[in-house]
């Protein structure tokens, strides 16, 4: 494979600009074209305006948090080391612009990279059987055929996350397909799908979903891409990338969401919203609400994307990713309700917002 050190940004056919390396980081410069009618892809750290921009830290190994957030974490990391093993590649010749330029037009959010590495669209049936099969090979690190492996890794290398997936397209629109991972049980798609329903039932806005039936499990969760609309791509940013911050390392409160939330979208109902989700998260036992599983959509006003990863999970140290007034455990309604309170929430909004996601949360358990 060949090094790229240097890759053009685009939005469909606009460019955006250019990414080159810089030292050990990697600094972005917009085009002339894009300032001139394009917005800030990362209005924090990358404002619309002529300038070298490199990143201040390394937290996302030399990259803006826009760009790291278009990489594969997590599965679609491992899958593309297995990819690229397969392929008689050495992993380590690969930077991160590379990484960013082997995405196809599967990858989150509206911006793309080239020269493009691999361009790997299919119009081969997706067989979801035969991918959960790989992608439990893969997870176990046991015998798996290379080329199911590159076919497995054509739907769903750009797809972050810690659970195995892929991107298919069901009724000419684009969904993602999740499989159980080797420590979860056959039924972790449906127990995603009823925490999904709780949390609609609770007000939230959440992504289209369904339940695929399976003959290898108790069904296989899919979610209704919302970086997608009548064909076209919506450009999308997380909490982390926006703030610059690694999901890797906890260090976000849920006063972080709901002021960037009132930032950006200038909007109180996004702001009960965010709201919402917190305390969702925190009666339903969701400790997984680290800051890529929040995001901001971008269509001409920002705003709030619909919620996704919703389900009853726990970390490894016991406490959420995302903090509610610097409280990770033990965090109380009385916690949730400083959290209102900093931002001037009315009362009875408050209480409703408690009392109706406790309700609906307490199913997910």
């Amino acid at each position: 494979m060949t090094r790229v050190e240097k890759a053009d940004v685009f939005a469909g056919q606009k460019h955006v600009g250019t990414l080159a390396a810089y030292g050990k980081k990697i600094a972005f410069e917009y085009s002339s074209g894009w300032i001139a009618e394009g917005f800030a892809i990362s209005p924090f750290s990358l404002p619309l305006r002529k300038e070298l921009f490199v990143p201040s830290d390394m937290y996302n190994d030399g990259l803006f948090g826009v760009f790291d957030d278009s990489l594969p974490d997590g599965w679609g990391r491992l899958l593309t080391d297995r990819y690229l093993k397969a392929k008689g590649e050495y992993i380590g010749n690969v930077n991160q612009i590379m990484r960013l330029c082997m995405l196809s037009t599967a990858s989150s959010g509206i911006l793309e990279y080239r020269p493009r590495i691999e361009d790997y669209d299919s119009e081969e049936a997706a067989d979801l059987e035969k991918f959960f099969m790989t992608a439990q090979a893969v997870l176990e690190e046991t015998a798996a055929d290379p080329d199911d492996v590159q076919r497995l890794y054509r739907y769903g290398g750009s797809s972050g996350g810690a659970r195995p997936k892929v991107n298919v397209m069901i009724d000419d629109e684009l969904w993602i397909v999740k499989f159980p991972s080797s420590f979860d049980g056959r039924s972790a798609g449906v127990h995603e799908y009823e925490c999904m329903k709780r949390a609609e039932d609770a007000g939230i806005n959440v992504a289209e979903y369904k339940l695929l039936e399976s003959e290898s499990t108790d069904g296989f969760f899919a979610s209704k891409r919302f970086d997608r609309k009548n064909g076209q791509r919506i450009h999308m940013i997380s909490l982390s990338g926006l703030l610059e911050s690694s999901f890797r390392y906890p260090s976000l409160d849920y006063s972080h969401l709901m002021k960037v939330t009132l930032l950006i979208t200038k909007s109180d109902e996004e702001v009960l919203e965010a709201f919402r989700r917190a305390c969702f998260n925190v009666f339903a036992g969701n400790q997984d609400d680290h800051g890529k599983n929040f995001a901001f959509l971008y269509d001409g006003d920002w705003h709030l994307s619909p919620a996704y990863d919703i389900t009853v999970s726990s970390t490894a140290y016991g406490e959420h990713a995302t903090t509610v007034m610097g409280k990770g455990r033990d965090i109380s309604e009385d916690d949730l309700r400083r959290l209102a309170d900093s931002f001037s929430l009315k009362e009875s909004e408050r209480e409703s917002i408690i009392r109706d996601t406790k309700k609906a949360a307490h199913y997910c358990r």
